[in-house]
């Protein structure tokens, strides 16, 4: 036997006066509120701008199969240089592609300068 709450008689009710259809509200609210589910990939599909294109492609090199959605990278400038060289030797040259991978990808870049002892 069907325990009837308050609720559903309300929401009977309801359905009479607005609907003309005398439905189970607790079927109804399963079946309107059950959200669609899709699986979301961690890999990175979005485009990739052409001026980082090439940094983001030797950083996936380096990273592999880590190179998804939520990596925190802490990197030398050192290192980064070698890796994604730039003709300002300094880590504000990086500021964009920081800002691309943590906007757009979910990656961190944190780059550690001996200067700044970061």
């Amino acid at each position: 036997m069907t325990k009837i709450t308050p609720t559903i008689m309300l929401g009977n009710l309801m359905n009479i006066f607005f609907d003309g259809t005398l439905e189970e509200s607790s079927e109804r609210q399963v079946r309107e509120t059950t959200p669609d589910v899709t699986e979301k990939s961690s890999t990175i599909a979005k485009p990739i701008p052409e001026k980082y294109k090439k940094d983001v492609e030797a950083l996936r090199k380096r990273y592999g199969e880590n190179f998804k959605t939520g990596l925190c990278i802490e990197i030398t400038l050192k290192e980064l240089l070698e890796i994604c060289p730039r003709e300002r030797r300094r880590t504000d040259a990086y500021t964009g592609l920081i800002t691309f991978l943590k906007g757009k990808m979910g990656i961190t870049l944190n780059i550690k300068s001996q200067k700044s002892k970061l």
